[in-house]
C-alpha cells in the first residue's frame, strides 16, 4: 500500500471532521428504544472472535482505548476503531456476527434479548460494517445507523458503507433489509435475490444497479464521462481497475499504453492534458502545477490522491496508474476554461523498478504544445524518475509550459525557462 505524509494528515483531518459530525449526528437522535419490559430484558455480551491489524476498543465514551483481542467480552456501549488495512469481527449471541472494516468506527448502542426478541442496536460514525443473521427460530430487532442511513436489517447478510465524501450504501447479499435516509425508505433483498444494493443518491435497487449497468467492473461515480474512452481504451489493452478507498482515487494496473498520437489523442478527456507515459513495471505519479489565480494565489497542486486530484479550477487527474509489465500512463486535464499562466509538470517515484524512463507530452485541443527543459523547447520532455533524497525534493520535473490565450495564434503554445527539478507532491 502507498503511503505519504500528505496522504497521513490528510486522512486524519478527513476522519476527524467526519468524526465530528456524526458525532453531533448521533447526539441529536432520540436514544435507543428501552426495552418494553426492563425487568425481563437480559443484556447481551459481545464476544471478538477475529482482530487484523490495528484495533482499539474502549467499554464507554469516558474510558481510555485499549488494543483488542481474540476472546476479549464486552459490554454494551464498547466501542470498535480500525487503522488502515484492519478489521475486527465480534459476536453477539445467539446468532450475530458483526464485521468492521478498515479505517472505521462502530458502537454497540443496545445488546439485548426482551421476550423471546433479539434487540441490538449498532451506531457506525464512519466505515464499512458487515452484520450476518442467522434467523431461524429466531425473531431479531436489528440496526446499523450512520451519519447518512439506517439500516434495519431482519435475518440477513447485510453490509452498510458511509465514508464522506462517497455516497453511502447498503447491501444485502442473502434475505430482506431496510434502509432509510433523510429522503425514503427501501426494503429490498430477499430469498434468492442474490446481492443487492442500495444507496442515498438513487430511489430504488433498480435505479443503482441501471446505474451500474457499465462495460467495466469499477465504480461509476469514480468517473466522469469524459473520462470513459480513455479507461475503455486501457481495459481493452488488458488493464484492470478498482478503486483504493484509503487513497480516495480509482486505480488501474496492468495493461498496454497507447503509444501513437492517433491511439491517444481520441481518448484524451479535457482540452488541456498533460500525458505522462512510462514502459516498466514501476509505479509513477504525475503532478502538475497550476498557475496562480485570484482565487488561490500560489497556484494549484493536481496530484492522484483524494483531495488534490481534483481543483476548483477544473483540474482533474481521474484515475491511478500503478504501473504493470508494460509500464502505465497519468493524464490530467482541464476543461476549455483552463487558468492562463505557467503550468509546471513532474513526476513521483513511488516504487517498482528504478530508473524508470519516463515522458510527458502536453496537447491544446488535440495539438502538441511544446515544453521548455531549461536548455530549450521539446515537444516530448524525457527523464529518468528513480527515488529522490526528500531533503533535495520530492519528484524530478519534467519542464513547464507556458499558455495564454492571446499568445495561442489557435492551438500553439509557448514555453519559458525554468529549471527541471520540482518539489512536487509525493506519496
Amino acid at each position: 500500500m502507498k503511503s505519504h505524509r500528505i496522504f497521513f494528515v490528510a486522512s486524519v483531518l478527513a476522519i476527524a471532521n467526519v468524526a465530528a459530525r456524526a458525532e453531533v449526528n448521533q447526539q441529536t437522535q432520540p436514544s435507543p428504544t428501552p426495552a418494553t419490559n426492563p425487568g425481563t430484558a437480559q443484556a447481551l455480551q459481545v464476544t471478538v472472535t477475529g482482530v487484523e491489524g490495528l484495533v482499539q476498543v474502549r467499554a464507554a465514551d469516558d474510558q481510555p482505548w485499549q488494543r483488542v483481542s481474540v476472546g476479549m467480552v464486552l459490554d454494551q456501549n464498547a466501542e470498535f476503531r480500525t487503522g488502515p488495512r484492519s478489521a475486527v469481527r465480534f459476536i453477539i449471541p445467539p446468532d450475530q456476527t458483526i464485521t468492521l472494516d478498515r479505517l472505521g468506527t462502530v458502537k454497540v448502542l443496545q445488546a439485548v434479548a426482551d421476550g423471546g426478541k433479539i434487540k441490538t442496536n449498532l451506531g457506525m460514525k464512519y466505515g464499512r460494517t458487515r452484520y450476518d443473521i442467522e434467523a431461524a427460530g429466531q425473531e431479531h430487532e436489528s440496526t446499523i445507523a450512520s451519519p447518512s442511513s439506517t439500516l434495519a436489517v431482519r435475518g440477513t447478510k447485510v453490509s452498510v458503507y458511509d465514508q464522506r465524501p462517497f455516497v453511502a450504501e447498503a447491501v444485502s447479499l442473502t434475505g430482506r433489509a431496510e434502509f432509510r435516509d433523510a429522503r425514503k425508505r427501501i426494503a429490498f433483498g430477499g430469498r434468492n435475490a442474490g446481492k443487492v444494493l442500495v444507496n442515498t443518491q438513487q430511489g430504488s435497487a433498480a435505479a443503482v444497479a441501471l446505474g451500474q449497468s457499465v462495460t467495466d467492473p469499477t465504480i461509476a461515480l469514480a468517473r466522469t464521462n469524459s473520462e470513459q474512452a480513455l479507461v475503455a481504451s486501457l481495459l481493452q489493452r488488458g488493464a484492470t481497475i478498482s478503486y483504493d478507498f484509503e487513497q480516495g482515487i480509482q486505480v488501474i494496473r496492468g495493461g498496454t499504453v497507447p503509444q501513437t498520437d492517433q491511439e491517444l489523442i481520441p481518448t484524451l478527456p479535457g482540452t488541456l492534458n498533460f500525458v505522462m507515459r512510462w514502459q516498466d513495471n514501476t509505479d509513477l505519479n504525475l503532478g502538475v502545477l497550476a498557475p496562480p489565480t485570484t482565487a488561490n494565489p500560489g497556484g494549484t497542486t493536481v496530484y492522484p490522491l483524494s483531495g488534490l486530484n481534483t481543483t476548483a479550477g477544473g483540474g482533474r487527474i481521474g484515475f491511478d496508474h500503478r504501473g504493470g509489465p508494460h509500464g502505465g500512463i497519468e493524464v490530467c486535464s482541464w476543461p476549455a476554461n483552463f487558468p492562463e499562466g505557467i503550468y509546471a509538470a513532474g513526476a513521483v517515484y513511488i516504487s517498482g523498478k528504478q530508473p524508470v524512463p519516463a515522458t510527458l507530452d502536453v496537447f491544446l485541443n488535440g495539438q502538441r504544445l511544446p515544453i521548455n527543459i531549461g536548455s530549450g523547447n521539446v515537444t516530448t520532455a524525457r527523464i529518468d524518475a528513480g527515488p529522490i533524497d526528500p531533503n533535495i525534493a520530492s519528484g524530478v520535473g519534467f519542464g513547464t509550459v507556458r499558455i495564454f490565450r492571446n499568445e495561442l495564434g489557435g492551438s500553439k503554445g509557448a514555453s519559458t525557462s525554468a529549471g527541471t527539478r520540482s518539489r512536487g507532491k509525493g506519496r
